[in-house]
């Protein structure tokens, strides 16, 4: 019996303590705040995701999405890829889509596949924005006056000493209402025009702005010529969307495909710089900075980084930290650095981050490994650092763009290192010692400290709205996920976006399962002491007692010694008592007579 109390013990401690854990488990996998073993290595960790990716694909999704990331990170899934192709150039089947459409020939021409079919239908669905407006700048140190010749017909015009100019030329320039600038007309984009200045050195440029915003973008392509020389300006601006409509997040990722594959892409880059303010849960700025290399667009992105830990725009952290971080592949920001280290700490027992196409996507943009799933056949081009070369960003490349190398994700293969500006050139600054930097810092050659963000007293609290202070995201409307709460923003037309609400998660059935448990655990074990008080309580809803049971004791007949019970006539205590008749005995009337007779003379 010892033995059998003691192995109750254990095992209602373990079924008491069990609850707990698996509370405390579930409430770490949501909050992210679990602490792993640091002692093991972290690629050990990096290769463990690997591996949970590789089993998770063993038969490969039947989402289009998951395969694509999934050849993106461990070229695994190729032919599902293309099983989704529809009419041999675009994806998905059945509708085709820009984004699909755009990542699936990022990760096919990766893989060593053709996409030419693909790439044609993706250049196809080019379509002129109409929200933007494009303004001539024409630029002296002195008055000039200038010839502006288009569509075979000139048009005479004075830059005056204040950089007024003195009217419009023709139907496509009119003069715009500052007088600084000639406003084309969208009839007359991607018209050659050319600009002869006759008295002084000029400058021309193009400008850009959105119709509803008051911010003006200055060309990167100026260009100048001395008096009675020759520019010649073309407004060439497109997107990519279907049925009349811009995409914008189709833009970004179209953008970004066709410039790993060469193409030129400046032609994109006005529609989607315009257009970040209302399209910020895409994280444009990685895309744009991955493109242009603008530190304006580096360090709008950093400063995002929530609790230095991931990025969050659009409900989905692994994926949108992913995005983020997809130009820095030949960068360690700090901000680098925090997310790595947050998602090995976060990491599943498996291996794996959320879905496929997160593990995927997470793996190819922060631990990518070109090596993985490579064969022979897929081996179309080199490994760029293996033969001697520099993987890096586009804009970093100071000498020749080698094409035939492979790169992680869409780097390219320079054949010269990069060759660090000093930090003023690159826009930034050296924060005193008292100071630190919004971003993290980066490297030039004269200091290992360069600030490309803004450098502000060390300690300094940086304000926040009432909504960002209690956890809230400020943002013109929400998710449909979240709720809008009464909490005040920075700007005036924002609302404050929370979580919505969900109810607690109940463990009560988990403990009235547990008591039911323990309940038949010592009904087992105290089997024996417990029969005579089931027999007992089943007695008295009218069950059969047990054969050879009592049912007055509820306990075993041989018990009791054996006698034959009369039944008792008991009486009613409100009635009055019965009286029985006396029996009559009949005796012999002369003796009676006698009898009496000799009573009555004693009593004289």
């Amino acid at each position: 019996m010892k033995k059998k109390v003691f192995l109750f013990i254990i095992l209602f401690s373990l079924l008491f303590v069990l609850p707990f854990v698996i509370a405390a488990d579930s409430e770490s996998n949501d909050t992210g705040d679990i602490v792993v073993d640091n002692t093991e290595d972290s690629r050990s960790d990096v290769e463990k995701a690997y591996d949970c990716l590789d089993s998770r694909v063993s038969e490969c999704s039947t989402s289009l999405e998951d395969n694509i990331f999934t050849l993106l990170a461990i070229k695994k899934c190729k032919s599902e890829v293309l099983d989704k192709m529809s009419n041999d150039e675009c994806w998905p089947e059945g509708g085709c889509k820009v984004k699909p459409t755009a990542q699936a020939i990022l990760a096919l021409s990766k893989a060593g596949t053709n996409t030419n079919e693909a790439e044609k239908w993706l250049i196809s669905q080019n379509q002129t924005p109409s929200d933007l407006i494009w303004y001539l700048q024409i630029d002296s140190s002195e008055a000039t006056t200038c010839t502006i010749t288009y569509k075979g017909s000139s048009y005479q015009t004075t830059i005056q000493a204040d950089k007024k100019i003195s009217s419009g030329a023709g139907s496509c320039l009119s003069l715009s209402s500052n007088e600084y600038w000639l406003r084309v007309s969208p009839e007359c984009y991607e018209e050659d025009i050319e600009i002869q200045c006759h008295d002084s050195s000029f400058m021309t440029s193009l400008l850009f702005k959105k119709k509803t915003s008051s911010t003006i973008y200055i060309s990167s392509d100026p260009h100048s010529a001395s008096a009675e020389g020759t520019t010649t300006e073309k407004i060439y601006s497109v997107c990519f969307g279907q049925g009349g409509t811009c995409n914008y997040e189709g833009s970004l990722w179209a953008t970004l495909t066709l410039n790993y594959l060469d193409y030129d892409v400046s032609p994109y880059i006005p529609y989607l710089t315009t257009m970040v303010d209302e399209n910020e849960k895409y994280l444009p700025e990685a895309f744009l900075y991955s493109l242009t290399g603008y530190t304006d667009f580096r360090v709008n992105l950093l400063q995002k980084q929530k609790n230095n830990q991931y990025w969050m725009e659009d409900l989905n952290k692994f994926y949108d930290t992913a995005v983020a971080l997809y130009p820095f592949q030949d960068d360690t920001p700090q901000e680098k650095t925090n997310s790595q280290e947050w998602l090995l700490d976060i990491q599943g027992s498996d291996g794996c981050w959320g879905s496929i196409k997160d593990t995927a996507f997470l793996l190819h943009s922060l631990w990518p490994d070109q090596s993985r799933g490579e064969t022979q056949a897929d081996v179309t081009d080199e490994d760029c650092e293996d033969s001697g070369h520099y993987c890096m960003s586009q804009f970093s490349c100071q000498g020749e763009i080698l094409s035939g190398y492979d790169c992680a994700g869409v780097q390219k293969c320079c054949d010269t290192p990069s060759l660090d500006n000093n930090c003023e050139d690159q826009g930034g600054e050296i924060c005193g010692l008292s100071e630190e930097c919004s971003v993290s810092t980066t490297d030039a050659v004269d200091t290992s400290e360069c600030c490309l963000g803004y450098c502000r007293e060390v300690g300094s609290v940086v304000e926040e709205s009432d909504c960002e202070r209690y956890g809230g995201d400020c943002r013109s409307s929400c998710f449909e996920d979240e709720e809008e709460t009464t909490d005040k923003c920075d700007s005036f037309s924002d609302v404050c976006c929370v979580g919505k609400t969900t109810s607690e998660k109940s463990y009560l059935w988990i403990w009235i399962l547990l008591i039911l448990i323990i309940l038949i655990i010592l009904g087992i074990i105290f089997r024996d002491r417990l029969r005579p008080y089931w027999f007992r309580l089943k007695s008295m809803f009218g069950g059969k007692p047990e054969p050879g049971l009592d049912p007055r004791y509820s306990m075993p007949s041989s018990r009791i010694p054996f006698r034959r019970l009369i039944p008792r006539r008991i009486m009613p205590p409100s009635q009055t008592p019965i009286k029985r008749p006396v029996p009559q005995v009949k005796k012999e009337s002369s003796e009676i007579d006698d009898v009496l007779r000799k009573l009555k003379e004693m009593g004289k």
